[in-house]
């Protein structure tokens, strides 16, 4: 029997009715679960790295953990004295955020260090490799929007592996004549494919050039007389941000804000200096037991517990959650905080995607304010 695609595969739908998939995706995001345990860490070529953590960023198999589209997440676990991890690029700018020790990364041969709860930021087309601290080691955990792979922007390159790579389930190493590593063949099946994919160490010619001219274009020189020109000088503009942008988000140095949804401290989103421009990326704590504002807004919302315990209302339906669970919250859905815990406070990072202000649809609803900035002399006492 011909092998078929997943969705090709999906009798239930009516095919004549326009709204078929639109109502089978709304039942299973229904039937989802809105809090996950974090999937743990396996071997990679790359190193110690979690799966990701609501379907795989390169497949269709997005619903498949939790009720989101475009946000996912995967973790590096670098244990002390670890074997140093690999290189790789992306068109994406992805953000790295520190949830304990200190380590390096390495962006295009330049180094950076980072400590517990900074962020880091990788422009698009930089080579990276990070590592963590011999003594401490480091846990990375990495939120995700899957935008660029809708937009046909998906693009990596392996430029190094791991020291001591591990080839997963459902791919195998390839060697040269010599016996030297050259890469790696995805088989078929995996992620979907219907024939075996290699994966070769390096860059491609054609993709050298790209890259190269995207991070390499000099200040916009004259007038800019037409439309068509705005979009030329664009080009230059986009190269000389992502040259001068700052790679480290520092925790120490971001402030934190009382504001109607409770106390957040920034480190990303549209408005700031960042080539991380996919997402908004916070902090939330909420004091003993206290809670959140209660707010919706279009986009999905994704959101790591880093400390602490207590549940999440979405619209109407509570779920519990713990320190290292996954909260996911889909489009449009009502929802709010609540810290469980009258002793300890809770610590949330939270990630959205930023996709939506360009679109005209990041604006945030507020349904109701937190206690501490109804009442400013409760946040005060914390």
């Amino acid at each position: 029997m011909e092998e078929r695609w997943p969705w090709e595969a999906e009798e239930s739908l009516e095919t004549s009715d326009p709204l078929a998939h639109q109502r089978h995706e709304e039942l299973l995001k229904e039937q989802l679960p809105r809090v996950v345990k974090l999937l743990p860490v396996q071997g990679t070529v790359m190193g110690s790295s979690s799966p990701h953590q609501t379907g795989d960023i390169v497949c269709y198999d997005i619903l498949k953990r939790a009720p989101v589209y475009d946000l996912t997440s995967h973790f590096s676990d670098i244990q002390p004295r670890a074997p140093v991890r690999g290189a790789h690029r992306h068109i994406s700018a992805p953000t790295l955020f520190c949830l304990s020790g200190k380590g390096w990364e390495i962006n295009d041969g330049k180094t950076y260090l980072f400590r517990t709860y900074d962020m880091l930021v990788v422009p698009p087309f930089t080579i990276h490799q990070h590592g963590g601290d011999e003594e401490t080691g480091s846990q990375i955990f990495v939120p995700q929007s899957r935008l660029f792979s809708l937009l046909g922007l998906t693009k990596r390159e392996q430029i190094k592996f791991g020291d001591n790579p591990t080839f997963p389930q459902g791919t195998e190493p390839l060697q040269d004549e010599h016996g030297k590593l050259i890469g790696y063949r995805i088989k078929r099946g995996v992620l979907g494919i219907k024939e075996d994919i290699d994966v070769m160490l390096g860059a491609d010619q054609k993709t050298e050039k790209v890259f190269h001219a995207r991070k390499e274009a000099s200040p916009w020189q004259g007038p800019v007389q037409n439309t068509y020109d705005r979009y030329l000088k664009l080009f230059h503009d986009e190269s000389v941000f992502c040259n001068t942008v700052p790679h480290v988000i520092a925790y120490e140095e971001q402030p934190w804000e009382w504001c109607r949804q409770g106390r957040l401290k920034w480190f990303t989103h549209p408005e700031m200096d960042s080539a991380a421009r996919r997402v908004w990326l916070y902090m939330q704590e909420i004091p003993p037991g206290s809670r959140s504002g209660k707010h919706r807004h279009m986009t999905e919302e994704q959101i790591l517990v880093i400390e602490g315990r207590g549940y999440d209302i979405h619209d109407g339906s509570r779920w519990d959650w713990e320190r290292g669970d996954l909260i996911s919250i889909p489009a449009m859905a009502e929802h709010q905080h609540l810290n469980a815990d009258p002793d300890h406070s809770v610590l949330l990072l939270s990630s959205m995607p930023s996709a939506g202000v360009a679109l005209g649809l990041g604006g945030i609803e507020q349904l109701e304010d937190a206690p501490e900035y109804v009442d400013p002399r409760r946040a005060h006492r914390q």
